[in-house]
């Protein structure tokens, strides 16, 4: 039996491959990595050219009216041919179709939209443009991407169904249609329209068939879709896992945390935000006998926040108490002052929960069960997406990569960011570092690994220095990607700061970076590796799949 594709890999191109393995931008730099290491290794250099140009087909395919990548993947073909005759013709037509736009005019009247930040008047001008040039692809790719983002798939159907004229487009249409299906959450016509794409790119889209016989309750077709990826692409790591967690019940399961466990939440001057996120978790323990204890603190709120806290306490009872602190003393001082209590330490667990998070009824149940399948862990995280365009993910797991050009110590693993939710990150593994607005602590792990660095205020990052700590301690991180919990906070593609919050959060990062040395990063890097390939090998095993 011949070896797993991945563990013929270098190491690091094949670490990027158990980071993830989707997302545009993040299949085009594994591609550019495999075709460095084909220059190195003469030995391997065809197998990992034919792997780069399998790379950049699956990156353009996630965004097919990218005109720059079309273009590169031409001249790729043209080197390499691999495609059949309908995808090549595709491709090329696309490249000429959806070239990047040059006229300043457009661009500068695009630009002025887009920094409005209002989704409305941008599609209404954006249509009307597309009106009086319906064949340019540049108009198009950028009204479809922000319906997209904006949860307007209406709109991005339409973009799809007015390109079918030009027909050597076909499947790049058809791919564009599924997509916008998918997210709307019409499962039955995506599969058709995904199932064209296949007639020229086979089993490209095998995954996400899977994944819309999934959200139909169609498991065993949503296996049996999920695994010809697996076979057909076996460097779709993501694939593999999601076939893994549904074959073997884990995407289902649910448990109590075995333990007494506290919930800490802290807000300034939310008080709108923080009584729907006390709603929410109300809700979610209503039928909990297990005398969850809260602690909600508020950081020197002049608002209503407090009479909010109080609120509450009447409908939560004995174990809810509200931390009234006269100034606002930062994110980092919060969680201390709240992990601080002896009451909070006498729990086994502790949840930190953001004060504008809308949470499902069975959080604590999907948190339980990822104690249970990963008992050694000390902190376990979740999968979060917008609280108003849910298919919008803001964080999933996170790992450590080699600094990109530009950068100094380390990257973090992005894939996310240039995708919307199709179920790629529904799983359950280890990670280095999870989103810190709602995760589960062993409380002897938080309370061993020390407090979170108050150098980190008002907030942005001590979260993740944190994680990092914990890693160098040897305690490790699970992701719990069947738990997603919306975040009213908007990050990602549609966040805007203002120049003040953006200044901390760079200076923020330069302080983080600066707390850590090349060799504790490439420590962390290591032992994600590690972690990360015995999880996905034993998983394969169970799978029959030899790694």
């Amino acid at each position: 039996m011949t070896k797993h594709i991945l563990a013929t890999l270098p190491a690091n191109l094949r670490y990027r491959f158990l980071v993830a393995s989707c997302g545009k931008h993040y299949l085009l730099e594994t591609a550019r990595l495999a075709m460095a290491e084909a220059g190195k290794s003469p030995e391997l250099a065809q197998a990992l050219l034919g792997l780069a140009k399998e790379l950049f087909t699956a990156a353009w395919l996630e965004d097919p009216l990218d005109g720059t990548i079309a273009t590169d993947l031409v001249k790729f073909e043209k080197r390499l041919p691999t495609l059949s005759a309908i995808g090549s013709k595709c491709v090329s037509r696309t490249a000429a179709i959806c070239a990047p736009c040059h006229d300043q005019a457009v661009l500068s009247k695009l630009n002025r939209r887009e920094q409005g930040g209002n989704y409305g008047p941008l599609s209404t001008w954006l249509k009307d443009e597309l009106k009086l040039s319906p064949a340019n692809g540049f108009l198009a790719w950028t009204l479809y991407h922000h319906a997209l983002d904006n949860a307007d798939f209406a709109t991005a159907i339409e973009v799809a169904t007015t390109l079918t004229k030009i027909s050597p487009m076909g499947p790049a249409i058809a791919k564009l249609s599924a997509d916008a299906h998918f997210l709307a959450g019409n499962y039955k016509e995506a599969i058709a329209c995904y199932e064209k794409v296949g007639l020229a790119f086979p089993d490209m889209c095998a995954d996400r068939i899977g994944e819309a016989h999934y959200r139909m309750n169609n498991s065993q077709e949503a296996m049996n879709h999920l695994k010809r990826a697996v076979t057909a692409t076996p460097w779709k790591v993501n694939a593999a896992l999601r076939l893994y967690d549904i074959s073997e019940g884990v995407d289902q399961r649910l448990a109590p945390v075995s333990g007494k466990t506290a919930i800490l939440l802290y807000s300034f001057n939310n008080a709108e935000k923080l009584d729907s996120t006390l709603q929410s978790l109300h809700a979610s323990l209503e039928s909990n006998e297990s005398g969850t204890l809260i602690r909600v603190l508020s950081n020197g709120c002049t608002d209503k926040t407090n009479e909010v806290i109080a609120k509450w306490a009447k409908h939560f009872g004995h174990n809810y108490e509200g931390v009234f602190l006269p100034v606002n003393v930062g994110a980092p001082a919060a969680r201390n002052w709240l992990a601080s209590l002896p009451e909070v330490r006498a729990c086994d667990f502790v949840t930190y929960l953001d004060d504008d998070v809308r949470l499902p009824t069975d959080w604590l149940s999907r948190r339980g069960a990822a104690v249970a399948l990963y008992p050694n862990s000390g902190l376990w995280g979740c999968k979060v997406s917008d609280y108003e365009r849910t298919t919008n993910l803001q964080q999933v797991d996170l790992n450590l990569l080699p600094p990109l050009e530009g950068e100094t110590l380390f990257s973090m693993s992005d894939s996310h960011l240039s995708a919307h939710d199709f179920g790629q990150f529904s799983y359950l593994r280890p990670s280095t570092s999870v989103t810190g607005c709602c995760h589960l602590f062993r409380t002897q792990s938080l309370l061993k690994s020390g407090e979170f660095d108050i150098r980190f205020s008002p907030t942005q990052y001590d979260d993740l220095d944190h994680d990092l700590r914990l890693g160098l301690s040897r305690e490790p991180i699970v992701y719990q990607g069947h738990l997603s919990v919306e975040h009213m906070k908007i990050s990602g593609r549609l966040a805007s700061q203002n120049k003040a919050s953006l200044a901390s959060a760079t200076g923020n990062m330069l302080k983080l970076k600066g707390k850590y040395s090349n060799k504790e990063m490439d420590t962390l890097r290591k032992q994600a590796l590690e972690n990360l390939e015995e999880d996905f090998s034993g998983k394969l095993a169970q799978l029959g799949i030899k790694y």
